[in-house]
């Protein structure tokens, strides 16, 4: 039970490791323009999209941008949130 257990920690490590590597060699292929959208507040207090930019140049921008300039919202946690307030 243990060597199948590390053996699956090995693999999973691999797998993470490599794609983790593939992320930082090819930037423009792991940050599609799905994976981030740029929101901005109007005045009204409406969120009104973005033109963002694409591949490398989101990359650089996310990684000189200011942390009071992100906000991370994911879908997920919206969704496991909304779970355990109804509940």
């Amino acid at each position: 039970m243990k060597d199948n257990l590390r053996i699956f920690l090995k693999k999973s490590g691999a797998v993470l490791a490599a794609v983790g590597f593939f992320g930082l060699f090819y930037p423009e292929l792991s940050m599609l323009e799905n994976t981030c959208k740029v929101v901005y507040l109007t005045e009204k207090g409406e969120e009104e999209e973005w033109n963002v930019p694409e591949g490398s140049e989101l990359y650089y921008k996310l990684l000189s941008a200011e942390p009071e300039e992100i906000k991370i919202r994911s879908r997920l946690w919206e969704v496991i949130s909304a779970y355990f307030e109804k509940g």
